[in-house]
């Protein structure tokens, strides 16, 4: 230290006495060299004070480490995440924590991961100490999905809520609730009781009535941030755009009168014509504006995100006179009971049929169940099963051609039939179900795709399960819930594949399996869809839409298979009108709000 930094004498500690407040120098003289005089009634008034407050000093640290931490442009969570984010993912992330000051509406079409911009503004939130308390809230089919992507891709703890409670430990779990739990008692009322840092809502669109229990639900909770997502913010009305704007930021579109008297739907100047919800509506170039304040959205069209394509056939399997007869015995029955009997015997009945359509197998541990045990006889004496052999021929040709399989089936008999098929063919084949052990299921992934050229599977795999090492698939059976289809598809046609999707779907010729397929195909092109597609146009229908039961109902109400089939025509007419409806939503969205910003 030079002699002009050494500090005043009379700031000097007394040799052999411990540091400690300053002794009071009034009436002493601070003699200071020429050079440091300036100091003095610095000095006097430091001399002056009191005793340092470790209350007051511990804010001052505080407050220059939150001065020192890097703003928004700086994404200082990137050395977690176990993936590597698109550009556009990043800078819709960085719009909603730099401009939109964390309250936001992600918006992006369907398939372009509106879930991964959610997360890295939470896990940014979150390293900086700004989101430990974060709710995200979600339908109940994505609870899994959610737990996984925060899981393998932030490397962030989570925990559902179940009941009213939740796990809390020293990780600080990001608490994922169905919104069907989570907008009824006692879960309804640990949730609205507390602050929330950050309140993540996706599929949003189901908050924006403000009657509806899920719209009172998002009105009655408390939360600094807030993320809604939802391809689809506008459907039938302008006012569904004013319901969601308003959550995250109210006021900004004034009210609701206001809202309807600037840029309700009538023909003039600056309006969109057309038909759906955008249609006549004034001042479009402000209302585009105003919503990008607090909205993201990207298209595929304007980004560089392509998947490869799905190439779907169908292998319609003529079934031996022996099976043939048997699910003929199976069908008539099933609607002969089924048009007088009680709820719960109708259940089984409908899960009769679907296993009708896997194998014999499949059925006959249920038909001794129901006490027919005739036809349980008839289905445990079927051998040689004609779909299990053609799915063994093909499995053989793509793995000649060096290609992985992963082959799906609903049942658990019809999952053993085939392994012990493909282990009698000389096939070598990794089995995965529900009722192994969370390590044995890993186990059985990682021989998947470093050893074995076939992984035979029951749904579980097609939960929560990334497979895009492997891109072609085999439906042993269909399921009669399409949203069921596309989560099997979705394990292998997702971002991060590197071919084209082949799936082969095995369907007897006469069954119920083989109409469905029709049905799909024909109305609404069910294997052209980008993954998330299908529930939007699911919801359209009506509000408790049920495909599997609606298919069942015209089952076994129908005559015969002529008035199934006409049944099942009309049914594929809603879905068509569905379809046509969400195509027009999403075009209304795109007049609305306009293209995707690029910071």
């Amino acid at each position: 230290m030079t002699v002009a930094q050494r500090p005043p004498a009379g700031l000097m500690p007394r040799p052999g006495t411990p540091p400690g407040p300053l002794e009071p120098l009034s009436g002493r003289s601070l003699e200071l060299p020429g050079d440091l005089a300036a100091y003095r009634p610095l000095l006097a008034r430091l001399a002056a004070a009191g005793a340092v407050d470790a209350d007051r000093s511990a804010l001052v640290d505080q407050a220059v480490a939150v001065w020192n931490r890097p703003g928004f442009d700086t994404f200082v969570s990137l050395p977690r995440l176990h993936f590597t984010p698109f550009d556009y993912q990043l800078q819709a992330a960085q719009s909603v924590l730099r401009r939109m000051q964390g309250r936001a509406i992600l918006a992006d079409e369907v398939g372009l991961g509106k879930t991964i911009e959610a997360g890295l503004v939470l896990s940014e939130l979150r390293v900086r100490g700004l989101a430990d308390r974060t709710l995200v809230v979600v339908p109940a089919g994505l609870v899994d999905q959610w737990r996984e992507e925060l899981d393998t891709k932030f490397a962030l703890p989570s925990a559902v809520a179940k009941g009213g409670t939740w796990p809390v430990d020293a990780d600080r779990p990001i608490v994922i609730a169905s919104l069907a739990a989570a907008r009824r008692d006692p879960l309804r009322a640990a949730l609205t009781a507390r602050d929330w840092d950050l309140v993540v809502a996706d599929e949003a669109h189901r908050l924006r009535s403000p009657r509806s229990a899920s719209g009172r639900l998002a009105r009655s909770m408390r939360a600094r941030y807030l993320l809604l997502l939802s391809a689809t913010p506008v459907e039938n009305r302008l006012e569904d755009l004013f319901e969601l704007v308003s959550l995250v930021s109210p006021g900004l579109l004034g009210t609701l009168t206001e809202f309807r008297r600037r840029y309700g739907a009538s023909a003039g100047p600056g309006s969109i014509p057309g038909p759906g919800p955008a249609a006549a509506v004034r001042n479009v170039a402000d209302l585009r504006a105003r919503t990008r304040e607090v909205m993201v959205r990207h298209r595929r069209s304007e980004v560089s995100v392509l998947l490869p394509q799905r190439l779907a056939e169908t292998v319609l399997v003529r079934p031996s006179p022996e099976e043939a007869a048997l699910y003929a015995r199976v069908a008539d029955r099933i609607r002969g009971e089924a048009r007088d009997a009680p709820h719960t015997r109708l259940m089984t009945l409908r899960s009769l049929a679907r296993m009708a359509g896997s194998t014999p197998a499949a059925v006959a541990p249920t038909l001794d169940k129901v006490g027919w045990s005739d036809l349980a006889a008839d289905a445990s004496s079927i051998s040689q099963v004609e779909k299990v052999r053609a799915v063994l021929d093909r499995v053989r040709r793509h793995n000649a051609a060096g290609e992985k399989v992963l082959v799906f089936t609903a049942y658990r008999r019809t999952l053993e039939t085939l392994a012990a098929a493909f282990d009698h063919g000389g096939v070598s084949a990794a089995v995965y179900h529900g009722s192994l052990s969370r390590a044995d299921k890993e186990k059985a992934v990682t021989t998947f795709r470093d050893d074995q050229p076939v992984l035979l599977t029951t749904e579980s795999a097609g939960e929560g399960r990334n497979l895009q090492f492997c891109h072609v698939m085999v439906n042993v059976d269909l399921p009669w819930n399409p949203m069921q289809i596309e989560q099997r598809l979705g394990r292998l046609h997702r971002v991060g594949q590197q071919h084209d999707v082949v799936l082969t779907n095995f369907v007897g010729q006469g069954t119920i399996e083989e109409r469905i397929l029709h049905v799909l195909e024909a109305k609404i092109n069910l294997f052209e869809l980008v993954v998330g597609e299908l529930d939007m146009i699911l919801g359209r229908v009506s509000d408790d839409f049920d495909f599997e039961s609606s298919v069942f109902t015209a089952y076994v109400e129908a005559s015969d298979d002529s008035e199934f089939d006409a049944r099942l025509a009309d049914l594929g007419d809603a879905l068509a009108q569905a379809r046509t409806a969400y195509v027009e939503s999403r075009t209304a969205v795109d007049d609305l709000v306009g293209q995707g910003e690029a910071l």
